[in-house]
């Protein structure tokens, strides 16, 4: 059995097989805490919302909370506060295992295996940031999987160049990491990690000018979700910027990607390949990439840093929002020797 779980800060998405139907699902890796009062219950009831206690409070996690949090004017707590749970916060880890849980349900078939990201590296390596990794593969595993962490700008590449024989780039702009893969007929090249993603700039716009939301009690946040749907919403261009922000946010996205090119290009110098010559294909992904404009952003930040890469396209990637898992799943397959379907049905949510 294969299994593949893209762990994004914002959004945990999982894909598994079951007989001839390919399960797609994603949740919103967050949640509101409300007080555990009789009409709280009654609402929630109400509104068919799933919620779990926790000592005197009720917590409601993934997309519920999303809606709960706008209903009730409550604060929305991400799962991942910058790529990381806190090793002191329980209600987080609890959180996490309940929804991991939901999008992969425990198996005892023998040599299960599951393919997954983590926000920000792997539980290798010697960061301060790999706890995170540990605790998260540790809960898969607790799901009866065998696990192995890939970056997940090679299984992006992995799903989207198929047309030009898995040779290519791949880049997804996260929200905790820019990850970088070069791949040559699937197999991985040059692999780049750069710890900062757009929610940086997210911070920092919302600081700059202002954008503060306020909860039922008059607290004020930062409105990190305000900012977020205004990007996903096809309103904002990086191609004519109608607005200041607009701007802003595109000259930082630009300044950002080149920092993280400079590290790709570090890595890529030692690499004198004979196809490094030719044109390659470039997928990108990440939210940013959602923009009208985006790609223009990648080319000038690629022609900035000197990266010796001639793109011949750049494009964003055509299965969103599970091209990522997509990438996992397939290598998943190759890997256990599974016969892949022709076609599959796909149940998604």
């Amino acid at each position: 059995m294969t299994a593949a779980l893209d762990l994004a800060s914002g959004e945990f998405r999982s894909l598994r097989r079951e007989g001839q139907r390919l399960i797609a699902r994603r949740l919103t890796a967050a949640y509101t805490i409300l007080e555990d009062t009789v009409s709280t219950r009654r609402l929630l009831d109400n509104g068919k919302f799933p919620y779990s206690q926790v000592s005197d409070s009720l917590i409601v996690v993934g997309n519920a909370a999303e809606e709960v949090s706008r209903l009730l004017s409550k604060p929305l707590i991400p799962l991942l506060n910058h790529g990381e749970i806190d090793e002191q916060d329980p209600v987080s880890r609890q959180v996490c295992a309940w929804m991991i849980d939901l999008l992969l349900p425990l198996t005892n078939q023998p040599n299960a295996l599951c393919l997954m990201t983590c926000p920000r590296g792997d539980s290798q390596e010697q960061a301060s940031d790999n706890w995170t990794a540990q605790f998260l593969e540790h809960i898969v595993q607790l799901q009866g999987y065998d696990t192995m962490i890939m970056p997940p700008a090679t299984p992006l590449a992995l799903s989207e160049l198929e047309e030009t024989g898995f040779t290519g780039v791949g880049l997804v702009f996260g929200a905790e990491m820019i990850s970088f893969s070069l791949l040559h007929h699937s197999r991985p090249i040059v692999e780049v990690r750069f710890k900062k993603g757009y929610s940086e700039l997210l911070e920092r716009y919302c600081q700059t000018h202002q954008k503060l939301r306020w909860d039922s009690a008059g607290n004020s946040y930062l409105d990190l979700e305000g900012i977020e749907s205004w990007m996903a919403s096809g309103e904002m261009s990086f191609s004519s910027p109608s607005s200041a922000g607009e701007s802003w946010l595109r000259d930082a996205c630009t300044e950002l990607l080149l920092s993280a090119w400079f590290s790709f290009k570090r890595k890529i110098l030692n690499c004198h390949e004979s196809y490094l010559n030719a044109a390659l294909p470039i997928a990108i992904s990440g939210m940013p990439a959602m923009i009208p404009g985006f790609q223009e952003v990648v080319r000038e930040s690629l022609l900035l840093s000197g990266v010796p890469i001639r793109p011949s396209v750049i494009r964003s990637a055509a299965f969103e929002p599970f091209s990522v898992a997509r990438g996992l799943y397939l290598q998943g397959e190759l890997q256990a020797g599974s016969p892949f379907p022709a076609r599959f049905e796909v149940d998604a949510a």
